[in-house]
């Protein structure tokens, strides 16, 4: 059988390497779509083991050039500069209402178009990996593999009815192998 193992915020490393070292064992072919991000190590998982690191976390919206400058440096630096002298008490209070009026909105809405932008990433990889094994068995590691497997899995399951859909990697009574 052809296993996928889906963790995109590679949350439970230990438990999935061990799962899909037990299905390797039980004679099937796995493939782990999972989040590298800067923790690539302690996955300890098995050579024969395909993954396909996502590296959503590597992608950021980044800000523009024009509003690093004119809504951040200048301002705030210019504060700084008032702030060295007499004037540090009404700087300080001046760059605090600066940063919550006019930075702090900057960075929620560049925080709310990064995570969309790594969903969009996630869901587009995970779907072409989805389409190019045909699954027989997907194993959602996570609670966040069930929210991006709500995306694709009834097209998946539309088509190929007969996918088994688990939470962890559990052999049935009665053998797979023939399956």
């Amino acid at each position: 059988m052809n296993l996928l193992f889906l963790a995109p915020q590679a949350a439970r490393k230990r438990a999935v390497a061990v799962e899909t070292r037990r299905a390797l064992d039980d004679g099937h072919r796995v493939v782990l779509i999972a989040e590298a991000g800067v923790n690539r190590e302690g996955w300890d998982l098995d050579p024969r083991v395909d993954v396909e690191w996502l590296q959503a976390n590597a992608i950021d919206a980044g800000e523009p050039r024009a509003t690093a400058i004119f809504a951040r440096r200048l301002p705030l630096g210019l504060l700084r500069r008032v702030g060295r002298g007499p004037l540090r008490g009404p700087a300080d209070k001046a760059a605090r209402r600066w940063k919550r009026k006019v930075t702090g909105p900057l960075d929620a809405n560049r925080r709310r178009a990064t995570e969309a932008m790594r969903e969009r990433h996630r869901l587009e990889r995970v779907h072409a990996r989805v389409q190019a094994v045909q699954p027989d068995w997907l194993v959602l590691c996570e609670s966040s593999a069930i929210e991006l497997a709500a995306e694709f899995v009834p097209e998946l399951l539309d088509a190929h009815p007969e996918t088994r859909t688990t939470f962890a990697y559990e052999p049935f009574p009665g053998g797979d192998r023939d399956r």
